[in-house]
Parts: C-alpha cells; sequence; structure tokens
C-alpha cells in the first residue's frame, strides 16, 4: 500500500515538466551547452509522438503507448465517500478490467489499495461499497456475466 498524490493534481504537475523541458530545449539551444542533451529528450518525445499520430495501426499505436505511459492519468470510474475505483492505464493493447482502489486522505493524497481483476467492465451506477476499518466490501455487476460479484479488498 502506497501513498501519492491525487490524480489531478499528479498529472498537472507531469503536464507543467513536460512543458517546462521542451520549453526550456529551445532557451538552451544557442549556444549549445550540455544541458540541451538532457532537453533534447522531451523534443525527441514530442517529435515521436507525431509520427506515431501519422502513422497509425500498431506502429503509431506503440509510439503512443511508449510515449504517453508515463503522463496518461488513470481512468476515474468512481468516487464516493474519499474511495476511488479507476481502470489504470496499462498501454492501448491491454486486457480488460483491472481496477485500482484508493482512498482519499489529507485532501491531496490517495492511498493505494492495489488493483484487482474483474470478470468483465463494472456497471459503477449499481456498484455499493462498504468499509470497515480493516477491509473494503465491494458489491457489483459486470456487463458480460448476469448476477452480483463481491470483492473484499484489505486496507
Amino acid at each position: 500500500m502506497a501513498y501519492g498524490l491525487v490524480g489531478e493534481i499528479e498529472f498537472g504537475i507531469k503536464i507543467l515538466l513536460v512543458t517546462s523541458g521542451l520549453t526550456l530545449f529551445f532557451f538552451y539551444l544557442r549556444p549549445f551547452k550540455k544541458i540541451n542533451v538532457y532537453f533534447s529528450i522531451y523534443s525527441i518525445a514530442a517529435i515521436l509522438l507525431i509520427v506515431g499520430l501519422i502513422f497509425r495501426g500498431i506502429f503509431g499505436a506503440l509510439i503512443i503507448s511508449f510515449i504517453l505511459f508515463p503522463i496518461i492519468p488513470n481512468d476515474k470510474g468512481f468516487e464516493k465517500n474519499g474511495v476511488v475505483i479507476s481502470t489504470p492505464f496499462q498501454g492501448f493493447m491491454a486486457r480488460c478490467c483491472s481496477y485500482q482502489i484508493m482512498e482519499r486522505q489529507f485532501v491531496i493524497f490517495e492511498k493505494d489499495y492495489g488493483i484487482f481483476e474483474s470478470e468483465g467492465p463494472i456497471d459503477f451506477d449499481k456498484i455499493k461499497i462498504e468499509q470497515t476499518k480493516t477491509e473494503f466490501k465491494l458489491t457489483y455487476s459486470t456487463d458480460f456475466e448476469e448476477g452480483i460479484k463481491e470483492k473484499i479488498i484489505k486496507r
């Protein structure tokens, strides 16, 4: 179980980091300095991203996935009473139905309780979460299978 920043704050910091690196590349372009080699990583990543968008298909998806993997935030599916269930970004060709459960703490932090697998996409309109001091009990239904599923996640 790890602590981290809230996803929106973390995404904002990542975007600021990328834009500042790309901007500093152009500031240190002339005269050429050793630090420009570091900042050139951001410009090369931007060029590869454009190439990936131009050459679609598997080649483009692999390039885009490689470049955007550290930047793209998790897709938040459910949030209620400080509990957040999201779909972690695992690339464009990842398998279905992995979900990450986190709990908001101290306004800007989240405690990560790990990733769990589901038999199909969860219907977040019908999900119920019961909290105790030692565990979360998720009651949900999926789109692929009928019936109600239960998942217990230890705190």
